[in-house]
């Protein structure tokens, strides 16, 4: 009688490890193939999004503004007349472009370019005192149904490898936005390396200079100080030749994370406000670069809602930076600065004012980050970019 063949214990043990080594060694490859795949298609993303602001351009020979804020006040003394970033605010630049990537019946079933539907005449000379000699009209009934706009998921401003985007913000202070359900994104326009009321207009800022408490940037030649000068701002987007420093040596676009907590107003694509759709940080130790993971209480992303002061449902953790790269600090209403993040390992995708497309490396010196974003230093770009 033949005897039935079969596998030993030991010899099942031994199979099943090498096959429990095998799906380990798989795993890791399979998310890379993922990652890869995801970050071609952001790559993508950016040169959409590129594209459609030189179509932009092309058609109002300007770049869009990074954001509208009409009204304006005083800063206290002769320096240039800042935002008013608690007044009605407008649709930004990531709504103005939505004909350019084929997203004209969103453009049109909103009437984004109905705003702000009341007329707009201020008096923006300063006398001696520093005051404004006129603050124009109140901004009492502005067109705001651009605003409808605000829960649309548009993919095109999505990166797949920020699953965070899928969840919407809901504002816990519905005093300054009533509406609730804003939709997320993962791109903002960059605004030099200053606050954004600074940086109105045009404005520019000599960072480090004589009149400027923030200190020399780390890694300019001597200690340089640098002007910050914005290819995107608050009711201002450059003209081609106005980058002076080199379309390609500008970054036009970059990366920004969603927010983790449905409270964090970060990546909300209609929001016109830094380290929603607009990138601007950089210039001092507390925010230097891309993807740093620094958090205490006074440091990371300069935005309303971060610390809870004043708020009911502060989304603010002491892990929050450290561990998670989302650092930020703020207790009011306002956005006034943010850095560009991802979810890509080493780095984020940028894209330059030539419409390329870049990687920069997490590591990037922070004066060369300052730089890129500034669009008429004068400084040549260093050779770590």
């Amino acid at each position: 009688m033949r005897s039935r063949q079969g596998f030993t214990l030991i010899e099942l043990l031994v199979v099943i490890a090498i096959i429990a080594i095998l799906i380990g060694l798989l795993l890791p490859a399979v998310q890379k193939v993922r990652e890869a795949a995801a970050r071609m298609q952001c790559d993508n993303n950016l040169k959409q999004i590129g594209l459609a602001l030189h179509n932009y351009h092309g058609t109002y020979e300007r770049m869009p503004p990074a954001s509208q804020f009409p009204w304006e006040v005083a800063s206290g003394n002769a320096s240039p007349v800042f935002l008013d970033l608690t007044k009605p605010f407008g649709p930004n630049w990531a709504c103005l472009i939505l004909p350019y990537i084929e997203q004209n019946n969103l453009y049109t079933q909103f009437n984004v370019a109905g705003y702000p539907g009341i007329p707009i005449a201020q008096d923006l000379t300063v006398n001696s005192k520093g005051k404004l000699n006129g603050k124009g009209p109140p901004p009492v009934g502005t067109n705001q149904t651009w605003r409808g706009i605000r829960n649309q998921e548009v993919k095109t401003y999505k990166c797949p490898s920020d699953a965070n985007n899928n969840q919407h913000w809901s504002n816990p202070d519905p005093i300054s936005t009533p509406e609730q359900d804003w939709a997320r994104g993962n791109y903002g326009v960059t605004a030099a390396f200053q606050d954004i009321d600074h940086m109105s207009n045009n404005n520019t800022v000599l960072t480090g200079g004589p009149t400027n408490n923030d200190g020399s940037i780390p890694g300019t030649p001597g200690g340089a100080p640098v002007l910050a000068s914005p290819m995107f701002a608050g009711n201002y987007g450059a003209t081609i030749t106005q980058v002076t420093d080199g379309t390609s040596n500008t970054i036009m676009v970059a990366e920004l994370r969603a927010g983790i907590s449905p409270l964090d107003p970060r990546g909300v694509w209609a929001l016109g406000f830094p380290s929603s759709s607009i990138i601007n940080a950089g210039r001092d130790d507390t925010n230097p670069t891309p993807d740093n993971f620094l958090g205490t209480a006074g440091q990371g992303d300069e935005i309303a809602l971060c610390m809870g002061k004043t708020v009911v449902s502060p989304f603010w953790t002491a892990t929050l930076g450290p561990q998670q790269g989302m650092g930020c600090t703020g207790n009011g209403k306002e956005m006034t600065s943010g850095q560009s993040r991802s979810m890509h390992p080493g780095g984020v995708n940028v894209c330059m004012g030539d419409g390329s497309v870049r990687f920069i490396q997490s590591s990037i010196a922070q004066a060369t980050w300052c730089l890129l974003i500034s669009k008429d230093d004068g400084f040549p770009i260093p050779s770590d970019f």
